[in-house]
C-alpha cells in the first residue's frame, strides 16, 4: 500500500494517541488537503538526530499511520489539525520525494501477548506516578488525577510518547512488537527519571535550609 509521509523532527507518534500538528508548508497543505478529500491517513515518520536535510537515510523506515480526526482551516490555506495515531508500517521502499514523500508500506501489529504482563504493568504504573508526585512538589503546582489505560499495551503506548526522552529511544520503543519488552524499557527509563527528579527535590530542599540559615556560610558575620 502507498501513503503520503510526513517526516518530522523530534516526534514519535504511538497508535491511540492523538497528536496536535500546525500545517504551513505548501508540500503539507497539498498532502493533507489530499488526505482530507480522500479520508485517507498519512505517514508520520521520525527524521534520524542532527539530518539536515530530508532523504532515504535520514527518514526512519518504521512509522505510524495517522488520521485526521479535526481541522481548522486559518488564513493563507494554513491548518491546525488533530490526528489519532492507528496501525504502525514498515516502509518498503519509497516511490515520490516530490511535492512530498510517499512510499509502499507494510502495516505491522502488536505479537501475542504470551504471559501476563501484570506485574510489568504495575511497576511502570506506580514509576509514573511517583513521578507526577515528585513533579507536582518540584513544580509547586497541584497534582492533577491521573487516569491510566487500563490495558498494558496501550498503557506502553501513552507512557512510552509522553516521557521526556530522547525521540531516538521514542523510536526504538515504537519499533518494538513485544509489549513486555517495552514495558521493561519504560523502567528503565522512569526509574532513570524518578532517580533524576529527586536529586533536584534534595537540592531544592538544600537550598531552602541554606537560604533559612540566615548569615550561615558567611564569616565574621555575628547574630
Amino acid at each position: 500500500m502507498d501513503i503520503p509521509l510526513f517526516p518530522l523532527p523530534n516526534l514519535v507518534l504511538f497508535p491511540k494517541i492523538a497528536v496536535p500538528l500546525h500545517i504551513f508548508e505548501d508540500r503539507y497543505k497539498l498532502m493533507i488537503n489530499g488526505c482530507i478529500d480522500q479520508a485517507e491517513p498519512f505517514g508520520l515518520v521520525l527524521l534520524r538526530s542532527g539530518a539536515t536535510e530530508e532523504t532515504e537515510e535520514t527518514i526512519h523506515q518504521v512509522g505510524i499511520a495517522a488520521r485526521i480526526t479535526d481541522i481548522e482551516r486559518l488564513e493563507d490555506g494554513r491548518m491546525n489539525i488533530m490526528c489519532e495515531g492507528e496501525t504502525r508500517f514498515r516502509i518498503s521502499h519509497f516511490t515520490q520525494q516530490t511535492p512530498f514523500w510517499k512510499g509502499t508500506v507494510q502495516f505491522f501489529e502488536e505479537e501475542s501477548a504470551r504471559e501476563s504482563f501484570e506485574s510489568l504493568y504495575k511497576k511502570v504504573a506506580d514509576l509514573y506516578r511517583q513521578i507526577a508526585v515528585i513533579s507536582s512538589e518540584l513544580s509547586g503546582s497541584p497534582q492533577s488525577e491521573l487516569i491510566l489505560p487500563e490495558s498494558e499495551t496501550d498503557l506502553s503506548y501513552m507512557i512510552a510518547y509522553v516521557l521526556d526522552i530522547d525521540a531516538e529511544d521514542k523510536q526504538k520503543m515504537l519499533e518494538m512488537r513485544s509489549t513486555s519488552e517495552r514495558l521493561q524499557a519504560l523502567v528503565v527509563h522512569l526509574t532513570e527519571t524518578v532517580r533524576s527528579f529527586e536529586k533536584q527535590i534534595a537540592y531544592k530542599k538544600v537550598q531552602t535550609k541554606v537560604k533559612g540559615n540566615g548569615d550561615l556560610g558567611k564569616p565574621g558575620a555575628r547574630n
